[in-house]
C-alpha cells in the first residue's frame, strides 16, 4: 500500500467518523460528543504525529546554508509537544485540523502524480477538508458549536453527515481506482 493510499484512507476514515458524529452521535445524546474536541490524550497522540510531519516538511524546505537549522527544528518538536499539552485547549480538534491540513497538502500533490480518476472532485474534497482543518486549528470551539447545532437541528445533522460521508467515500474509493 502506497503512502498516498494510506493517507487518503486515514483522512477518509476521519471523514466517516465525522459523518457518524454529526448524523448519529449528536442525536443519540452521547455524553462524550461535547467533550470530544477537548480530548487531551487523543489530541496529544495525533498532534505529535502532525508536529513530526511538519518538522519533516520544514527540514525539506531548509536547503543550502539553512541546513544548520535542521537540529533546531528537530529539537523544537518535543518542546512543542510539551508546551501544547500545558497551554492549548481543544487539543483534539486542533490536532485533527492539523492532520487535515497536512493530509490535504500531500493528497493534492499525490493525486496528480498517481493520476486519480475524477481528479477535480477529489481535489475539491481535499481542499474543502483542508479549509475545514484551517478552521479547526484557528477556531477549534466551532467543532463543539457545530455538534451542538446538529443536536438541535436535524437538517444540520443530516447535511453535515451526508457531506462528510461523500468526502469519506471519495477519499477511500478514488485512490483505489488509480
Amino acid at each position: 500500500m502506497s503512502a498516498f493510499t494510506l493517507i487518503s484512507l486515514l483522512l477518509g476514515l476521519l471523514s466517516f467518523f465525522y459523518a457518524y458524529l454529526f448524523a448519529v452521535g449528536s442525536r443519540r445524546g452521547y455524553f462524550w460528543f461535547r467533550s470530544f474536541p477537548r480530548f487531551k490524550w487523543a489530541g496529544m497522540a495525533l498532534g505529535t504525529v502532525c508536529l513530526v510531519w511538519s518538522a519533516w516538511h520544514a527540514c525539506i524546505m531548509l536547503e543550502g546554508d539553512l541546513q544548520r537549522f535542521h537540529i533546531w527544528i528537530k529539537l523544537l518538536v518535543p518542546v512543542s509537544v510539551i508546551l501544547c499539552y500545558f497551554f492549548l485547549d481543544y487539543l483534539n480538534a486542533r490536532a485533527q485540523g492539523g492532520f487535515m491540513i497536512l493530509a490535504a497538502n500531500y493528497l493534492l500533490h499525490a493525486a496528480f502524480v498517481h493520476n486519480v480518476p475524477g481528479r477535480t472532485f477529489y481535489s475539491l474534497v481535499c481542499l474543502s477538508l483542508g479549509v475545514l482543518g484551517l478552521f479547526l486549528v484557528g477556531t477549534p470551539w466551532r467543532l463543539r458549536q457545530l455538534l451542538e447545532c446538529s443536536e438541535k437541528n436535524t437538517r444540520w445533522a443530516n447535511g453535515l453527515g451526508i457531506a462528510f460521508a461523500i468526502c469519506g467515500a471519495s477519499l477511500i474509493v478514488q485512490p483505489l481506482l488509480s
